[in-house]
C-alpha cells in the first residue's frame, strides 16, 4: 500500500489560502522541488511530511491523501498510454514503427523494468511533439549536413 497526495485538493487549498506552492513548501519545511514531486505523484509523502502538510493546510487526512493498493503507473507509463490512445491510435504495427516501440516500452515498465536512456529521451521528444501538435521524425538522427 502507498499513500498518495490528492493533487487537486492540495492545489485548491493553496488557492483558498492565497499561497503559492513555494510558500507552502517554505511553511512546511519542504524543498519546493520535493513538493512538486509529491504533487506530481513521483514520490510518496512520509509520515512527517503528511503531518507537516496537515498542520499548515488544516483538515483531515482523507482531505489531502489517499491510500492506494494497486501498483501505480509511472509518469512514463502514463505518457505511453496517452500517446497510444491519441497519437498512434490505428497506426500500423510495423515492428520498427513508433507504435510498436511504445508497446515494447509499456511492456518493459509493466514488468518492473526501467527504460534505457535512449528510450526515455525518445519518449520525451514524442510527448513534447504530441503536446505541441507537431509530427516528429521516427528515424534516428544522423550527423547534420553542412557542419564539420
Amino acid at each position: 500500500m502507498r499513500v498518495r497526495l490528492k493533487r487537486a485538493s492540495v492545489e485548491m487549498a493553496i488557492l483558498r489560502r492565497n499561497l503559492t506552492k513555494t510558500a507552502l513548501a517554505r511553511l512546511t519545511g519542504l524543498h519546493r522541488t520535493h513538493l512538486s514531486d509529491l504533487l506530481a505523484g513521483r514520490t510518496a509523502p512520509g509520515p512527517q511530511t503528511r503531518q507537516r502538510l496537515l498542520d499548515v493546510l488544516g483538515g483531515e487526512f482523507d482531505d489531502y491523501f489517499e491510500i492506494t493498493r494497486d501498483r501505480e503507473r509511472s509518469p512514463d507509463e502514463e505518457r505511453i498510454e496517452r500517446l497510444l490512445e491519441t497519437r498512434y491510435l490505428g497506426a500500423s504495427d510495423d515492428p520498427a514503427g513508433p507504435r510498436s516501440r511504445l508497446l515494447r516500452l509499456r511492456d518493459t515498465l509493466r514488468t518492473g523494468g526501467a527504460l534505457a536512456a535512449e528510450d526515455h529521451i525518445w519518449l520525451g521528444v514524442e510527448w513534447k511533439a504530441a503536446r505541441s501538435g507537431r509530427r516528429t521524425g521516427f528515424a534516428p538522427r544522423g550527423p547534420r549536413r553542412g557542419r564539420s
